[in-house]
């Protein structure tokens, strides 16, 4: 195999990770945490939890190289709806058990926080996060709603800007493709220029404008893969800007919220559960 790509696929595999702030760091101790393991990995999982038994669960994803500090504002908010509130490290990502783990094998996280804390009524996955979504969903991973938050339109936009970043041929575009489906066979369907299949969910995608990770035309390339999705463009955030935008928050609040809000009136959709 070419010496370049094997490079490639091992960087791709082991992400820098932010790192967290002292501050994030002192908040991430004094939250409610589990264990959870998937094959080799473990992984935490951050609880914001609600004693009312009839709380729906959401579930938040960061993106790759990210971690669950970058949403707190997000947790938050949710949380005041009235929301359990889940959010994972992304399997490697976690600085207490970190190991190289791709982009391919992160849906057994998700299907496994369904198995243990039951199905979450909705997801709000950032970036690369919403591929990882469309991979688990094709797995059996159930969700009512979904929001996603500057993600890419394909696996194929997402891998190339990992090759702008390394500065690498675009040649190896469909040679990355091809390797991940010789490995994850499963992992065909989503090599598709429309891997957005929520069909039954309602979906509100936004995307900052000043994004310089992910283009704002992949937003109106998702749109026309889910037809009846809601799009919000914000004109003056960006890549990571999204996860603390006061009127982005607001927006998502709302779309998510008006859910619960319905259910208890009694006035169930015909997409929920």
């Amino acid at each position: 195999m070419d010496t370049q790509l094997v490079s490639l696929i091992q960087r791709l595999a082991n992400p820098a990770v932010m790192p967290m702030r002292s501050a994030e760091l002192q908040q991430l101790a004094s939250m409610k945490t589990e264990v959870v393991t998937c094959g080799a990995y473990r992984s935490r999982v951050l609880i914001n939890d609600t004693p009312s038994p009839q709380a729906k669960s959401v579930l938040l994803l960061h993106g790759w190289g990210g971690h669950p500090m970058m949403l707190c504002a997000l947790q938050s908010v949710l949380h005041a709806c009235g929301y359990r509130v889940y959010t994972p490290f992304l399997l490697g990502h976690d600085p207490e058990t970190p190991a190289g783990c791709e982009l391919p094998a992160q849906p057994p996280l998700l299907l496994m926080m369904q198995a243990r804390y039951g199905a979450f009524d909705s997801v709000v996955a950032h970036s690369a996060g919403g591929i990882i979504t469309a991979m688990a969903h094709s797995q059996g991973f159930i969700l009512n709603q979904v929001a996603l938050l500057n993600a890419p339109a394909s696996l194929a936009n997402l891998l190339q800007r990992y090759l702008v970043l390394h500065r690498a041929a675009e040649h190896y575009l469909p040679l990355l493709g091809a390797d991940f489906q010789r490995r994850y066979p499963m992992f065909a369907d989503l090599q598709t220029c429309s891997p957005y299949a929520f069909s039954e969910a309602r979906v509100l995608i936004m995307q900052g404008l000043r994004d310089q990770r992910i283009s704002p035309a992949n937003a109106r390339q998702i749109q026309s893969q889910l037809p009846g999705s809601q799009l919000h463009m914000i004109e003056d955030t960006g890549h990571l800007g999204i996860l603390s935008h006061q009127p982005a928050l607001q927006t998502l609040a709302r779309f998510l919220c008006a859910n619960q809000a319905d259910t208890a009136k009694g006035n169930t959709h015909a997409w929920a559960h």
